[in-house]
């Protein structure tokens, strides 16, 4: 497990997933983030899930996160935020990858 942080929280991110943790509400163990389809037209991915071969784990702000080590660079620098007023998390990407 690493702890070097390819990814980070938004405050009210991180107190969601802190809730969800604590309220036994993750189905699965992990936070997974990846990336799904090609890297010029791929969408974010964000869910819960087991940890496979090609994962590097990670614990950010205790929270236990994967992400498959063919992705990191896609996600690298990566801020997972929560809107409210949309009940969601979003992912966003300060220097996407052109």
């Amino acid at each position: 497990m690493s702890n070097n942080s390819p990814i980070s929280f938004s405050s009210a991110a991180y107190e969601n997933l802190v809730a969800l943790v604590q309220q036994g509400k993750m189905p699965e163990p992990f936070l997974r983030v990846g990336m799904r389809g090609g890297t010029c037209g791929g969408t974010y991915v964000l869910g819960f899930d087991q940890k496979t071969e090609f994962d590097e784990e990670y614990l950010i702000q205790e929270i236990p996160v994967v992400i498959d080590k063919r992705q990191l660079l896609f996600v690298l620098g990566t801020e997972i935020s929560f809107e409210p007023s949309a009940n969601g998390f979003y992912l966003h990407k300060p220097n996407p990858i052109s």
